[in-house]
């Protein structure tokens, strides 16, 4: 797990966004829209003491980013669901979160990285 303890989750919120894309029948629901800031606090309002931020698919594209709590502290996993290596290191730069080590994907990830890695 990356702590991310006193970031802004509406602007990770929005960051996450940015870079996801759509993928699955996301397609259907995709806009082309930013996720504004309001939009963005909805989604934080929507977390509970646990989660504080839950997201999944979000105008179309494939977020699936979720913020854990554990004793008082904010952490993400160490890879980043359906993104690639690269879209999860723009985000920890993004917010000048340094990470310790390079997490191999699981056997079902279908990032471009893995897709690539087996070709």
């Amino acid at each position: 797990m990356v702590e991310i303890t006193g970031i802004d989750l509406v602007k990770f919120a929005q960051k996450v966004y940015d870079l996801s894309v759509p993928q699955g029948l996301g397609f259907l629901h995709f806009t082309n829209d930013p996720l504004s800031e309001a939009e963005a606090k909805d989604i934080v309002k929507s977390g509970d003491k646990k989660h504080p931020l839950s997201m999944d698919y979000i105008k179309g594209r494939a977020c699936k980013m979720n913020v854990y709590v554990k004793d008082g502290k904010w952490f993400i996993h160490d890879s980043w669901y359906d993104h690639t290596n690269t879209q999860y290191k723009q985000l920890l730069e993004s917010f000048d979160i340094q990470k310790e080590t390079e997490v191999e994907h699981g056997i079902a990830c279908n990032c471009v990285d893995c897709q690539l890695k087996d070709a």
